[in-house]
C-alpha cells in the first residue's frame, strides 16, 4: 500500500482527517529511509507517533490538572451565562425547562383529538 492509495475498510477512513505538520528536510529525509525498511507508510509512521505521544502526554498528572482547570472555568463561564438568561426572563431557567405539564390538553390549535372528542 502506497501512500496514496485507500486503506479497504471505508467506514475507518471516513472517520480520519488530514493532519500535515511541516517537519525539517533532515527529518523527513530519516523517516524516509525508516520506512523504506520497515515497508510502513509515512501516514502509519506518524499516526503511531502521535499516538505513543499522547499516551504520555494524557499520563502527566500536570496536564490533567490543566484539563481539570479548563474543565471547571468552563463550568463557571457556563453558569455565569445561565446566572444572567435567569435575570432577563425573570424566572429559574432550570425550573422553567425541567417542568413538563402532567397533562397536555389542548395542542396549539385549541383542537383534541378524535379520542378526546368522543
Amino acid at each position: 500500500m502506497t501512500e496514496q492509495q485507500q486503506p479497504e475498510g471505508q467506514g475507518e477512513e471516513a472517520e480520519k482527517k488530514v493532519f500535515a505538520p511541516r517537519i525539517s528536510q533532515e527529518l523527513r529525509a530519516q523517516i524516509e529511509a525508516l520506512r523504506g525498511i520497515t515497508g510502513h507508510t509515512i501516514n502509519q509512521l506518524g499516526e503511531e507517533a502521535l499516538r505513543d505521544w499522547t499516551e504520555k502526554i494524557l499520563g502527566d498528572p500536570e496536564v490533567r490538572s490543566k484539563a481539570m482547570a479548563g474543565i471547571e472555568e468552563q463550568q463557571r463561564q457556563l453558569q455565569e451565562q445561565r446566572a444572567a438568561i435567569e435575570k432577563v426572563l425573570g424566572t429559574s431557567a432550570t425550573t422553567a425547562s425541567s417542568e413538563v405539564p402532567a397533562d397536555t390538553g389542548p395542542g396549539r390549535s385549541g383542537r383534541r383529538g378524535k379520542s378526546a372528542q368522543e
